[in-house]
This record gives structure tokens, C-alpha cells and sequence, in this order.
């Protein structure tokens, strides 16, 4: 297995502390429960975002709201 893919697939301390802070900061954004059923969506969201090369907080971060903010402009 390459080691680029063997990374994404097994998280560090440190790449699940980028997580938690984005996961964080955006239940404090969206005013969120973190153990809520939208907290949760959130959770899979960030990791699937990390997952795909984002690697910074700011990136994530970015990320992550971007594709929130698409989701909520296409509910009627």
C-alpha cells in the first residue's frame, strides 16, 4: 500500500487534533450540539474532507464550510 494512502487511512494524534479543532469550531459557528445528530454529520464530513489531502486546519476549515454552506443553499 503507498505510504501517502496508508496516512489517510490511519489518523495521528495530530491529524485528529486538526479534526477536533475544525469539528469544533464550526459547532461553535453553527451554534451545534456536538453530541447532536447534526454534530455527527459534521464529524463524517470533516474526516472525509481531511481524508481527501486537506491538510491544514485552515484548509479544512475552509473546506468544511464551503461544502456546508453548498449543502444549506440547496435544501428548498
Amino acid at each position: 500500500m503507498p505510504r501517502g494512502r496508508f496516512n489517510r487511512t490511519c489518523l495521528s494524534p495530530h491529524d485528529l487534533a486538526i479534526c477536533e479543532h475544525v469539528f469544533d469550531q464550526v459547532c461553535a459557528d453553527e451554534h451545534l450540539n456536538p453530541l447532536g445528530p447534526d454534530a455527527e454529520i459534521l464529524a463524517v464530513m470533516v474526516v472525509a474532507i481531511f481524508r481527501n489531502a486537506r491538510t491544514s486546519e485552515r484548509e479544512l476549515l475552509e473546506a468544511v464550510r464551503s461544502r456546508r454552506q453548498k449543502v444549506a443553499g440547496s435544501d428548498p
